[in-house]
């Protein structure tokens, strides 16, 4: 559910734009993903990390696979319930 981002555009003097597409050029980064990385970056600065952002940089990204893997489901669950009443 990723809501449509509203376009922005940005004023950069010419030294700052010809330097960001040197870092583009030799980091294969696109310049919307440079500028809107150091827009976080500022933001986070500024108004200090949150708990999410702190988690998201020290913990790994669990799989969501992996996680609907590691438990059975409800219904298997009351499945196999069921078939070892009927052994009793």
């Amino acid at each position: 559910m990723t809501k449509a981002r509203a376009p922005l555009s940005v004023r950069l003097d010419p030294a700052l734009a010809e330097a960001l597409d040197r870092h583009c050029e030799q980091t294969g980064l696109t310049r919307s993903h440079v500028v809107q990385q150091g827009v976080a970056q500022y933001l986070v600065v500024q108004t200090g990390p949150t708990l999410g952002s702190l988690a998201e940089a020290v913990l790994p990204v669990a799989p969501k696979q992996a996680a609907r893997t590691s438990r059975p489901s409800r219904q298997r669950r009351f499945r196999d319930y069921v078939r070892e009443k009927r052994r009793r």
